[in-house]
């Protein structure tokens, strides 16, 4: 005995098959922000940020030679003067400018080894990209027209002027309705019969 198509919902399928189309359409504009984002990245890393790091070095050692010469100018005018001091602020002022210079220093080095991993990174990220990108431009168009060629079965299947299986629970209910009318038929038939019967008798 062959086995009927459980057909619940084309709508279902058909807003599947839209929720699909929507889904295509997100990605494929997710992906191309997010290569946006990736190029800018690559931008500011291998030119901005290091451009911005070699101009802040160069004026941090210009800092400390500023800071240097100011310390030798005071420990001048103060053995001019035949003055004592500290020197404090300006030690401290030496100080900073040489932190700030070591600080740009040690970015200036970092730069290239951030963008060897970031773009070691990029890469990997491109390779699983391409993959999901081969398939909403390929796979996934063959698969909205499978879902579509299906609808259009099913719709032509709905259509059908199926022949009721006679083991069904429908075509069991209506035997069995047509067994219990038919028997009703009879009884009335017989019950008529005797009735008469009774009748001719009395006469």
């Amino acid at each position: 005995m062959g086995q009927s198509a459980q057909v619940k919902s084309i709508d279902a399928l058909q807003a599947m098959s839209a929720a699909l189309v929507c889904f295509h359409d997100d990605a494929c504009s997710a992906l191309d922000d997010l290569e946006m984002e990736i190029r800018r990245a690559l931008q500011w890393i291998g030119q901005d940020c290091r451009q911005y790091w070699k101009e802040e070095l160069r004026r941090s050692k210009d800092a400390v030679t500023e800071a240097r010469l100011q310390l030798e100018n005071a420990r001048m005018f103060r053995h001019i003067a035949e003055e004592r001091g500290s020197f404090v602020e300006e030690k401290k002022a030496l100080e900073r400018a040489k932190r700030r210079a070591q600080i740009a220093e040690d970015k200036v080095a970092a730069i290239p080894l951030w963008a060897m991993k970031i773009e070691r990174a990029v890469n990997e990220y491109r390779g699983s990209r391409s993959q999901f990108g081969n398939w909403l431009d390929s796979d996934f168009p063959r698969a909205v027209a499978v879902l579509s060629r299906m609808m259009s079965d099913l719709e032509a299947y709905v259509r059908l002027a199926t022949p009721v299986d006679e083991h069904s629970p429908i075509a069991v209910a209506t035997a069995t309705s047509a067994e219990a009318a038919d028997g009703a038929q009879k009884t009335d038939g017989q019950n008529n019969e005797t009735g008469d019967q009774k009748k001719e008798e009395a006469h």
